[in-house]
């Protein structure tokens, strides 16, 4: 006698564990998606931080920065830090593998490409103010 006239209940049991596993699939997706749309804001704010940056523009990447990193990082003392370093703040690409987003704030980690062609770790973390997404702090070149 075959096995699935012996074992009817097998062919259920496959069907469930299947249909399991795809709704997990389709939540995985789901909050993937969900997350990456959430970040997004932060995410094109890191990105025009960089710009600006590396452009030579100080004021306009200066202007990203939250209150409490603005008084922490004047104007003068970020210009000297990207003047000190300018080849970290050389970007010309980034790619943002960690993502995170909650009612505080964002937190965005990954790496820039830096015009020399190598890949430098960077992050970024966010918070609102006055319902714009604003840096309060940031880490180029080495994890913080």
């Amino acid at each position: 006698m075959p096995v699935s006239e012996q074992r009817p209940w097998l062919k259920w049991v496959g069907i469930g564990c299947g249909g399991l596993v795809l709704i997990f699939i389709v939540l995985g997706v789901g909050i993937f998606f969900v997350v990456r749309t959430l970040t997004s804001g932060p995410e094109q704010i890191a990105r025009d931080f960089c710009a600006a940056a590396s452009a030579g523009d100080y004021a306009r990447a200066h202007d990203y920065f939250s209150v409490p990193l603005k008084e922490s990082q004047p104007l003068e003392a970020f210009s000297a830090s990207v003047r000190a370093n300018p080849s970290l703040f050389d970007i010309v690409d980034t790619s943002f593998t960690e993502r995170s987003i909650d009612l505080t704030g964002a937190t965005l980690a990954g790496t820039a490409t830096i015009r020399a062609g190598t890949t430098i770790p960077i992050s970024f973390t966010f918070a609102r103010e006055n319902d714009d997404w604003k840096l309060i702090a940031y880490s180029v070149g080495s994890r913080p």
